[in-house]
């Protein structure tokens, strides 16, 4: 396009013969560009549009080349009318059809509504045109009725791109550059073929209106060239053309250029070609009518639409509010439900544990002793479930309460330990413990031994024969740290997140088959938040993890 605006700068430079070749070598140049653009960014199957273009302008470059040569090789213009105009008149319908096309290719929808706006859009660039031009050439001498007849098809087809134009003005929004610049060139054309046509007895070629045509041509095999013209804009999907505010003027348009024209000939003493404005206002004044009552059709149908969609809404939320407070009351239920089974547990579990103590003590046969410890432990292992679930009962109806007093952290994490080994060791698991200088909290003893008693059995559970679990207490700025660390099969990322919620068991520890309720862990954070701490975790998914405990000292 920058070459093109410098080729127009020299156009302008040359002799009236040299003017003529060179507007020739623009026109072909722009063809050309079209061509070679719209064979390296279309596939074969969209580039009829873009083929029409270039063909439209192909026919002004050939009725150009015959004023060339009638002026270079015979000294005159051609007669009046020519085959020039031939050329000339025969391009503006494959414009027209390539724009439609266009337009076409980007959803332009054939309702109603759009009907109606080409019609209006349609019959005011009629009556501009018959006014203006049409008209007045009736009256004026052009060497015969043919040549007359020529002048007048002119308008008659600028009618054409007019309505073209329009319709590119109401395009999509999403607009390319390609698209942006497909316009520009459209509307170049028309305002040159406009003035030409308010100063047709005084061109002269080589005046400064052909720089308008020559630049529509510059634009034109911009908009080929620019990649964009692959996908000029989004389609327009919407059912029914919405009434922007270019539709509203346009329409606005089309209301007033009846009376318009009217004003402008009173004004410089015309006579007024009431015949000719009276029907078309009429016309077009019905037209913008129906378009507006359809639009009001429209919105009723649309309130109709809300007003259903409001009510259904209305019923989707109450029975949404329905089915939460059954949910929420299920849920409770459910809570009850446990929490009254497992008091129920608690007593016969009590009972057997005791007797099998007893038959312990009196036991003398070592093989019964070993089945009698088996009970026993399972027993225990019972109680602890339905302490777990009583003890999250309480959770979640918000009754957990402290017996709080001085607690010696560093004995109470070396009793853990101990407590732990056996376990351990069974496991093959090496259990170490760290511990720098003596940390003391206010809290409940009992809780906080239940915290690291999961915390230390979660992290020997979840660790491979050979591993090693490491348990770390460090005190300082007014805060307990507590660190057990596993080289365990790790958490995975998407499932850290619901670590401590209620009775959760992760992927891996599903397929492993490893023992558990899902509830250790949300008692665990339970207990430290109650305490006034936090509780963390980190880990990666192979190589381990760590559990981080904060609480504040006694100062």
């Amino acid at each position: 396009m920058g070459g093109g605006v410098v080729a127009i700068g020299i156009y302008f430079l040359l002799s009236s013969n040299a003017q003529s070749v060179f507007y020739v070598v623009i026109g072909l140049c722009s063809v050309a560009a079209i061509w070679i653009g719209t064979r390296r960014h279309l596939p074969p199957g969209e580039r009829l549009a873009w083929h029409l273009f270039a063909f439209g302008l192909l026919c002004q470059v050939a009725g150009d080349t015959i004023f060339a040569v009638y002026e270079l090789q015979l000294n005159r213009e051609p007669p009046n009318p020519s085959i020039a105009d031939v050329f000339y008149l025969g391009g503006y319908p494959l414009l027209a059809l390539g724009i439609f096309l266009v337009l076409r290719r980007l959803g332009r929808q054939t309702s109603r509504a759009a009907i109606l706006d080409s019609i209006v859009i349609f019959a005011g660039v009629v009556l501009f045109q018959w006014v203006f031009f049409i008209e007045p050439y009736r009256h004026m001498a052009f060497g015969g009725e043919g040549a007359r007849l020529v002048a007048m098809a002119y308008p008659v087809m600028d009618v054409l791109l007019l309505v073209g134009l329009a319709q590119l003005l109401l395009g999509p929004g999403g607009r390319t550059t390609a698209y942006r610049l497909l316009l520009l060139s459209v509307g170049l054309w028309v305002v040159a073929d406009e003035i030409y046509g308010l100063n047709i007895n005084t061109y002269q070629g080589g005046d400064w209106i052909d720089a308008l045509w020559l630049g529509s041509y510059v634009v034109w095999a911009g908009a080929a060239l620019d990649p964009s013209m692959a996908r000029l804009a989004l389609p327009d999907r919407r059912r029914l053309p919405r009434l922007t505010k270019a539709r509203l003027v346009l329409l606005a348009a089309g209301l007033l250029i009846g009376p318009s024209i009217s004003m402008f000939e009173k004004l410089h003493g015309d006579r007024a070609q009431v015949y000719a404005i009276a029907p078309v206002s009429a016309l077009i004044a019905l037209l913008v009518l129906l378009r507006l009552s359809g639009l009001v059709r429209a919105v009723e149908r649309s309130r109709r639409s809300e007003r259903v969609a409001r009510r259904e809404a209305e019923q989707a939320q109450q029975l949404l509010s329905y089915q939460n407070e059954q949910l929420v009351e299920i849920d409770t239920l459910k809570d009850e439900f446990v929490s009254s089974v497992s008091h129920e547990l608690r007593t016969p579990l009590t009972s057997i544990s005791g007797y099998v103590e007893l038959l312990l003590e009196d036991e003398p046969d070592e093989e019964k002793r070993g089945y009698l410890a088996i009970v026993d432990r399972n027993a225990h292992r019972l109680l602890g479930l339905v302490s777990d679930l009583l003890f999250t009962a309480r959770l979640q109806e918000g009754r957990l309460e402290l017996d709080r007093s001085e607690v010696d952290l560093t004995e109470l994490v070396r009793h853990a330990v101990e407590s732990a080994r056996p376990r351990s060791e069974t496991s093959s698991v090496e259990l170490t413990v760290e511990i720098e200088g003596v940390v003391q909290v206010h809290g409940e003893q009992a809780r906080l031994a239940q915290l690291l008693d999961n915390l230390v059995s979660n992290a020997i559970k979840f660790t491979p024969q050979g591993g090693r679990v490491t348990v770390r207490l460090t005190g300082g700025d007014g805060l307990a740290r507590i660190e057990v660390t596993d080289t365990g099969i790790g958490i995975p990322d998407q499932e850290r997140e619901k670590l401590f919620e209620r009775f959760f068991r992760s992927q891996t520890a599903l397929e492993r088959q490893i023992q558990g309720t899902g509830l250790g862990l949300y008692i665990s954070k339970a207990i430290v938040e109650a305490h006034g701490g936090r509780i963390g975790v980190h880990s990666r998914e192979g190589l381990g993890t760590t559990f981080v405990v904060e609480l504040p000292t006694v100062t």
